[in-house]
């Protein structure tokens, strides 16, 4: 089988060195993801956290800010000096400033892994095209032969139009492999991260708790409404003695009186009516 695949490769065939090209360009992007998320994106997260909460928690910025510099350029030292600037400016836009950096900066990570299951099922769907074509011109090359040399003939051409397709599984399962890797790299250098910045934020800038008045300022509220409430509910009050549906119920007859419209007449009595 591999003496054939090198024969396809010393004939010429197209298909076999457009299989190539993607499984390169496959691993350039494999080896280029793999120093950057391994050696660029990751640091020490465990002794950086200590380091950050020591010099935070004493309020010591510009030590922070050194520290930070000295650790590495991207990933979660330059958030953490976007949060320090931010919290020197206006300690409330700590999160928002972090949220905005961590919605630009965290997309580079997984940036063109997800490239490589398309290259992957490209080279599959390559393959799969050659193979057709291999057994169409098979079934053509048979046409007219006797059939001792057509089976012979036949099976040559099959056995032909079967590499592009197994070259193509073989380019996929390449590609996959490092795949799956780079992917979980990415996904606990993700959470090592986010377990960072929630560390900073925690510390710069923690949850605000609701504040409710208490005592005087209650009562005050309190009294407010049971105005309002009085106002519009016809100016009833404990104290008064009134009913309030005796309130509701004069109010439309003194409306009714001051307009003088005569809308509202009296119910009599059965006396009368009899």
């Amino acid at each position: 089988m591999l003496n054939d695949i090198f024969m396809m490769y010393r004939n010429g065939e197209i298909i076999p060195y457009i299989l190539l090209a993607i499984v390169s360009v496959g691993y350039i992007i494999i080896f280029e993801k793999f120093i950057v998320l391994q050696f660029v994106y990751r640091i020490n997260f465990e002794k950086y956290n200590t380091q950050m909460k020591k010099m935070l928690s004493a309020n010591d910025m510009e030590r922070a800010r050194n520290f930070c510099r000295a650790t590495s350029r991207t990933t979660v030292p330059m958030l953490t000096i976007k949060a320090i600037d931010a919290y020197e400016t206006d300690p409330m836009r700590v999160r928002s400033a972090v949220s905005e950096e961590s919605l630009r900066f965290f997309p580079r990570i997984r940036r063109r892994i997800n490239q490589l299951p398309n290259l992957a099922a490209t080279c599959v769907l390559l393959g799969a095209i050659a193979a057709v074509q291999g057994i169409w011109g098979s079934f053509h090359m048979v046409e007219g032969l006797e059939l001792g040399i057509k089976s012979f003939a036949f099976s040559s051409g099959l056995s032909h139009a079967l590499l592009p397709l197994a070259i193509s599984l073989v380019s996929a399962v390449v590609l996959m492999l490092p795949f799956g890797i780079l992917d979980a790299i990415a996904w606990r250098l993700e959470a090592e991260m986010e377990h960072s910045l929630c560390v900073i934020l925690n510390i710069l800038s923690p949850e605000m708790q609701p504040m409710f008045a208490g005592g005087g300022g209650g009562s005050g509220s309190n009294n407010n409404n049971n105005s309002n409430d009085d106002s519009q509910g016809g100016g009833y009050s404990p104290s008064s003695g009134m009913d309030p549906d005796d309130g509701m119920e004069a109010q439309p007859r003194r409306m009714g009186n001051e307009g003088g419209a005569s809308s509202v007449q009296e119910v009599p009595d059965e006396e009368e009516i009899i």
